[in-house]
């Protein structure tokens, strides 16, 4: 009997003790929106985050002062966004490569 009274506990469902993920800053999004960004969830610590597009997306780079952004050593190309989560190889100021990890 005590296998029967298992099955029938796994099946009730957990009430949360409190509310999943963070709450969106509403004039923070409406601010990033009017940006032309997008406000979502990233980053290691799960926060909203306005992601904003690069005014120099896709442009040609050799060190990461052509850029807005970060200059992308594998294509020598300015990011797309800002900020940029994970990690990436990148160009220095002096052209040296480095790995930026960004959470």
């Amino acid at each position: 009997m005590a296998g029967a009274f298992t099955s029938v506990a796994a099946c009730i469902p957990e009430t949360p003790s409190s509310p999943r993920g963070p709450t969106p800053d509403k004039a923070a999004q409406a601010a990033c929106l009017a940006e032309g960004g997008t406000y979502e969830i990233a980053g290691i610590a799960g926060q909203y985050v306005c992601i904003r597009p690069t005014v120099d997306a896709g442009k040609s780079c050799s060190a990461e002062s052509d850029c807005s952004g970060f200059c992308m050593a594998e294509t020598r190309t300015c990011s797309a966004v800002t900020p940029m989560f994970g990690c990436h190889p990148i160009l220095l100021d002096d052209g040296s490569h480095a790995e930026i990890c960004i959470d």
